[in-house]
């Protein structure tokens, strides 16, 4: 049965060899980066299967973020909102519901023509106020439907490259293992010296070749999925054309009422002063 103090210089020995291990690792690697950059260094190349599939996951994943970013721009131009909404996202809420800068408008209106209703101004306040409200209603119904079957399966898809590139970084950290392991067979002065060092070869060569197909799958399977998110731009085409046509057809409606209005021409009723009155 081990004593306290044994336990725990079982402990600290331990440690020393974990660390001290992670080091050696870490120290390997970067004389490895070093000597690739130098050019002192031989690598092992990826395939170009593999380097391609790398690329187009790459692209689309930048661009996705662009264009993710733009049609959130265009949904709320307000930046603090937005910030609002990333952080809303970031702990698991739903997105606050607000007027649209329409809304808003149609608003200030009907309140401006019902405070000046006995005016010919202020009836076609109201009119327009009304149907600036309802187009405003439109576009939040867009930016609801936009956020829905474009932005959030982007967000969602974003999400997970992070995994994707854990297993990228694993690979290469492979991978710099095993060149650093074939570089020192390379630097071998005596046979026995390289039959040894060659057993650490080929386990870091297992390793990587595991770790390479498992890069390779998650890296098919995101491309797929890639190739895959082209209807969401096709959901966002049919959001804009339903919109932008209530839109035309509410607009030109709110004109013909505002050029037609039943107050148009008529000046107000005031009250004159008869003039007999005052000379008397």
């Amino acid at each position: 049965m081990f004593k306290p103090e044994e336990e725990c210089a079982a402990h600290a020995v331990k440690t020393f060899t974990e660390f001290n291990t992670f080091f050696m690792h870490c120290s390997r690697r970067f004389q490895q980066v070093t000597g690739e950059k130098l050019g002192t260094a031989q690598r092992t190349e990826y395939d170009r299967e593999f380097q391609d599939l790398c690329n187009r996951v790459d692209k689309h994943a930048f661009w996705a973020n662009m264009l993710t970013s733009k049609v959130e721009l265009v949904l709320q131009p307000n930046p603090a909102y937005r910030f609002e909404d990333f952080v809303t996202e970031k702990l698991g809420n739903e997105r606050e519901i607000r007027h649209t800068y329409t809304e808003q408008l149609g608003i200030c209106m009907l309140n401006a023509g019902s405070d000046m209703s006995s005016s010919d101004y202020g009836q076609a306040l109201l009119i327009m106020g009304d149907y600036e409200n309802r187009m405003g209603e439109a576009e939040h119904k867009m930016i609801k439907q936009a956020f829905i079957k474009f932005v959030k399966p982007f967000m969602d898809a974003a999400a997970k490259e992070g995994a994707i590139n854990n297993e990228r970084r694993t690979l290469t950290a492979l991978r710099l293992d095993l060149d650093a392991a074939k570089n020192r067979v390379r630097a071998a002065k005596t046979a026995d010296e390289m039959k040894e060092l060659e057993t650490f070869v080929d386990e870091a060569q297992k390793k990587f070749d595991e770790q390479y197909e498992i890069c390779r799958e998650v890296l098919e399977e995101r491309d797929q999925a890639n190739a895959e998110m082209v209807v969401h731009l096709e959901d966002l085409c049919e959001v804009q054309v339903e919109y932008f046509k209530a839109a035309t057809e509410l607009a030109q409606e709110m004109c013909s009422k505002v050029l037609n209005r039943p107050t148009k021409g008529k000046a107000p009723v005031r009250k004159r002063k008869d003039s007999s009155s005052d000379e008397e």
